[in-house]
């Protein structure tokens, strides 16, 4: 019969005293009492810690594991600071219209990014009395969007033997913590044409007199990205430099200064950049710096004389997207 543990032993490691004489035995539980019996063995464990090898009953057990990985989590969150997705655009975020129309990856970002005041996209009509960050263009008049209109997109034309500039400043409200992926939706149809469904067209493409088409690289935009400092920049941040871009597939970086791309309907267009690390020099020569939440990102799209299609862009037309660090949130003024 094991002997009952009273008030004057207890174990070293579950913090109950024992005599000396007990050296020899281990520790089990049998319906809440607590009993001492001989200990099978003892196993070392990496450092100089020592566990005592122990039965115990299966509800003892789960409690012990649930223990120590709770300990193992405590000890590795110090490592690093939690990082979510996140995602930035002209204005309200939430109400970004290709945003708030796909539930299943922005909704889930507007749904669980919350910091510490809110939910973070709904809290980014960044001080709309500042010039921080809007959508210019030199295009014309916005209209609502055939290829999105329904949805609510209003854009400007750009149409065809036409030229013009599209751009957009977009605040960052988090600090990122990976390459930076910029998505462009694209409304490009054939001259005078006004539904995707029977006239899409891609940027560049000519049509020879026998109906082959081919493509002319200098009829299709050109685009420019740049990182603007700002209110928490890094310290020597004060200039914008020009962002580098990783090409896929390969990943092999180009400057994005001014630069060939394509676009064709309704699709989007993904441009990879390359998370600037402070101290290192960009493939244009210039010094980056580390980016953090009130940085600007600065997307230029121009569209060349010879363009052969309509092209059509709005304020919601850009978004930038990346994974973001807790506790560096930039809180705008809440979205009406």
């Amino acid at each position: 019969m094991p002997q009952l543990c009273d008030s004057e032993c207890r174990h070293p490691t579950m913090g109950w005293i024992r005599p000396m004489s007990e050296a020899e035995r281990g520790v089990i539980s049998r319906k809440d009492v607590l009993v001492l019996t001989k200990r099978p063995q003892r196993q070392l464990v990496k450092g100089k810690a020592v566990i005592d090898s122990f039965v115990v009953d299966g509800g003892n057990l789960m409690k012990k594991v649930m223990l120590i990985l709770l300990a193992v989590m405590f000890v590795a969150s110090s490592a690093w600071a939690g990082t979510i997705p996140e995602f930035d655009a002209v204005g309200c975020d939430c109400k970004n219209v290709f945003a708030k129309n796909n539930p299943v990856q922005y909704g889930q970002v507007i749904d669980n990014n919350i910091g510490p005041n809110g939910p973070l996209n709904k809290f980014s009509a960044i001080f709309p009395s500042s010039p921080q960050e809007y959508f210019m263009q030199t295009a014309g008049q916005l209209y609502p969007d055939p290829c999105f209109g329904d949805l609510g997109l209003l854009s400007a034309l750009t149409d065809s033997w036409s030229a013009s500039v599209y751009e957009w400043y977009i605040i960052f409200q988090m600090k990122p913590e990976s390459d930076l992926n910029i998505s462009i939706y694209d409304c490009v149809l054939k001259a005078g044409e006004f539904s995707p469904w029977v006239a899409a067209e891609q940027t560049g493409r000519y049509r020879a007199v026998w109906g082959q088409p081919f493509i002319v690289l200098s009829a299709n935009p050109r685009i420019a990205v740049k990182a603007y400092p700002g209110e928490y920049a890094t310290p020597g941040f004060t200039d914008p430099f020009i962002m580098d871009s990783r090409v896929l597939p390969g990943l092999e970086i180009v400057a994005l200064d001014d630069v060939l791309y394509t676009s064709k309907a309704i699709w989007s267009e993904a441009l990879v950049l390359v998370m600037p690390e402070t101290g290192k020099t960009n493939t244009s020569g210039q010094t980056m710096y580390t980016l953090k939440q009130g940085d600007r990102i600065y997307v230029k799209v121009t569209i060349p004389h010879n363009n052969t299609c309509d092209i059509r862009y709005g304020p919601d037309s850009v978004i930038v997207k990346y994974i973001g660090t807790f506790g560096n949130w930039y809180y705008g003024d809440p979205c009406p």
